[in-house]
């Protein structure tokens, strides 16, 4: 068991999923994905009772996930609701709808943000962000 996955977060076991995705990558790949997405993501996930966990995708130097801040300042602080990321990482929600909407809060680079579903495809190919 990942200590990625936090009982009562459905978005930690995609987060986890994500993780061993970048484990599996060539390093071919692994540079191929941090060229392409060069940034380093926090997401601030608030699940259904009210607590909240962080969790870091380190897209910019390892190409890794972490739970907490990690040792890399974030680039993209992204704050959302446990099943709304679990909607945006599996396709169901639209990433500008969400921030339109207020379901998606971001604090830093923006556009940064719409580099996500590169990531989010590495493990789900129809994800869309």
């Amino acid at each position: 068991m990942s200590d990625i996955v936090v009982p009562g977060f459905k978005s930690s076991e995609l987060i986890a999923e994500l993780n061993k995705a970048f484990e599996a990558f060539s390093e071919e790949e692994r540079a191929k994905m941090i060229k392409q997405v060069n940034g380093v993501f926090q997401f601030v996930i608030k699940n259904s009772e009210g607590k909240e966990e962080v969790f870091t995708v380190d897209v910019k130097k390892e190409g890794k996930v972490v739970r907490g801040k990690g040792n890399v300042k974030a680039d993209a602080i992204l704050s959302l609701k446990d099943d709304d990321f679990v909607d945006l990482a599996t396709g169901k929600l639209n990433g500008q709808k969400a921030y339109m909407s207020g379901k998606l809060k971001v604090k830093g680079q923006i556009m940064l943000a719409m580099k996500l579903d590169n990531v989010f495809k590495a493990v789900n190919p129809t994800a869309k962000l």
